[in-house]
């Protein structure tokens, strides 16, 4: 099931070239490709402009497939990260005012002592938030909420979610949408106004984005808020998105716009045409000259927040971003003056986000000498969260050359750099431990779980019985639901004092608990099941020796 509505310059498309391909050539191009994974059921939205003119506007497939609503120019979608543009942009004009200094220590800007989880003394910069190099370790946990009324300012979320800061700034690139957050807050406290109120004056305003909203609530356009209830989102297998799809983002700067083709296209086409209505052709010399380089080369690397790629036959700049159940990506070639956007009501939209524009800007030809173990500096190193990282996210990766092919990846003694995220050069055999460990763990707090169960039942049957409960089976308990517990310590609402103190208790308890398995040994195996009972007491133990360790290995393991 399809539909296409294709708006393109038939007259200007044949004397029109891109990269030594005809226009409609290329358009055909595409054509083809949107037909061939139309049963994706995902709806995508796509065009192609120079300085001058759009060349080619295509809107794909429908927004909900069961309803039969097609895409088309009234629709809209998620930006996700390319949301973060606007921040670049925010601090480039503030800059060019007068009022911020990218090289400024940023606790210039922000309250005092708002910065709690700094290690370093090395001051961090806008700079530094641009190239995602300010040194915080990753925090995807509490990004979004469901519910409206669970949003908070944005400026107390900063401060209550703060992720640890493990690299010393400067030296690593993790991409952070915390930190890039950060900097819109910075654009706040300069500008006096909100993220949003500034973005809608000094951005959308001018380039008459009338539909466009950026606010988590998206409170600052009422009709996008409506038409954002419109669409569903679908898997890349085109199945139904099962999960709620319609969230706030509570770092809202770092991803939350929501708009149509036409002003996501407006936004693109005044970057490439250097509108001066944002920004004057000094302050977007500057903008898109290079703020990072690859290491060792004269490759650039990041642009002031915008990234660029090297997967094309050109080096492009540009971002991408991903929200619970949308894809976008913007792309700028400034060797011949071409960009493009696309986005989609798709999760992950990995296929139509390198595929298309392989179709109008070529792929590269790369290949890189490597075969090595890494994990992505954008990870969790410290904390309660690490756990969870060792547990549900696949923490390092081994990286051969097959996988590299076509990819420009600068590969150095210890690391290899991909954009804006380092992968740190590791020793595979301490992960693995540490990953054996966190699984082992988490099997254990089942097993606690069946211990709790195990116990309630038998003193239910001794109660129906009239038989007297012994006090293993309250000890048991006790420890069992204390186990259980080391599960929610580790969501970030809980504090790291409660943590410690959490830490401090299983500490003693296992110390005790240990010496009453010893002592009630004979005790045990002289009952009934006795036997049972004690290997379910002995892997209750267990399990509080690996929460310590684990404990332990949050903050030592490196």
């Amino acid at each position: 099931m399809s539909l296409l509505k294709v708006d393109l310059p038939v007259a200007y498309a044949q004397e029109k070239t891109i990269l030594g391909k005809n226009l409609t050539e290329i358009s055909h191009s595409i054509d083809n490709f949107l037909d061939e994974h139309k049963d994706n059921n995902s709806a995508v939205a796509t065009a192609i402009f120079d300085t001058e003119n759009v060349l080619y506007k295509k809107y794909f497939g429908f927004i909900d497939v069961d309803k039969a609503i097609p895409l088309d120019e009234n629709c809209v979608l998620e930006w996700g990260s390319t949301t973060k543009l606007t921040i670049w942009i925010s601090a480039m004009q503030l800059k060019e005012k007068g009022k911020l200094d990218l090289n400024e220590d940023i606790r210039t800007y922000l309250p005092e002592n708002f910065l709690h989880n700094l290690n370093y003394d090395r001051p961090i910069t806008m700079f530094n938030l641009m190239n995602h190099n300010a040194g915080f370790q990753e925090t995807t946990f509490t990004l979004e909420v469901t519910d409206e009324k669970d949003i908070i300012e944005l400026g107390d979320y900063l401060k209550k979610y703060q992720p640890e800061q493990v690299f010393e700034p400067s030296t690593v690139s993790a991409y952070s949408n915390w930190g890039a957050a950060l900097a819109g807050y910075i654009v706040e406290r300069v500008s006096g106004l909100k993220f949003y109120e500034y973005v809608q004056q000094n951005i959308f305003a001018p380039l008459g984005m009338t539909h466009s909203a950026l606010n988590s609530d998206l409170s600052d356009n009422e009709w996008v808020k409506s038409k954002r209830n419109d669409f569903v989102s679908y898997m890349p297998d085109g199945t139904l998105c099962e999960e709620n799809t319609k969230v706030y983002i509570l770092p809202y700067p770092a991803g939350m716009c929501v708009s149509t083709l036409d002003d996501f296209l407006t936004f693109a086409k005044a970057l490439l045409t250097h509108n001066t209505l944002l920004l004057s052709e000094q302050g977007y010399t500057e903008m898109f000259s290079p703020s990072l380089y690859y290491t060792g080369t004269d490759k650039a690397r990041i642009c002031h927040g915008f990234l660029v790629d090297y997967e094309f036959s050109v080096p492009i700049i540009g971002h991408d971003g991903n929200t619970v159940g949308c894809s976008s990506r913007l792309l700028l070639d400034f060797e011949n003056n071409i960009g493009m956007v696309v986005f989609m009501n798709q999760m992950g939209g990995s296929l139509y986000r390198t595929k298309m524009p392989e179709l109008v800007f070529g792929k590269t030809e790369y290949h890189n000498e490597v075969d090595n173990y890494y994990m992505p500096a954008r990870s969790v190193f410290r904390g309660k969260q690490k756990i969870l990282y060792s547990l549900f996210i696949v923490n390092h990766l081994h990286i051969t050359s097959a996988i590299t092919n076509g990819l420009f990846i600068n590969v150095t003694n210890d690391r290899l750099e991909i954009s804006s995220t380092d992968y740190l050069l590791i020793d595979k055999a301490q992960y693995i431990l540490n990953d054996v460990i966190a699984v082992l763990w988490f099997i254990l707090v089942g097993l606690s779980a069946i211990n709790l169960i195990t116990r309630l039942v038998l003193i239910i049957i001794k109660k129906v019985k009239k038989q007297c409960v012994a006090k293993k089976e309250i000890f048991n308990i006790i420890y069992s639901a204390v186990m259980i517990f080391s599960l929610p310590i580790l969501s970030p609402s809980v504090s790291n004092i409660v943590a410690i103190i959490y830490f401090v208790a299983i500490v003693i308890l296992s110390v005790l608990y240990g010496i009453y398995l010893v002592k009630k040994y004979k005790e045990y195996t002289s009952e009934k099941f006795g036997k049972l009972n004690f290997v379910l007491s002995c892997a209750l133990f267990l399990c509080f020796v690996l929460i310590i360790i684990n404990f332990i290995l949050w903050d030592l393991m490196v």
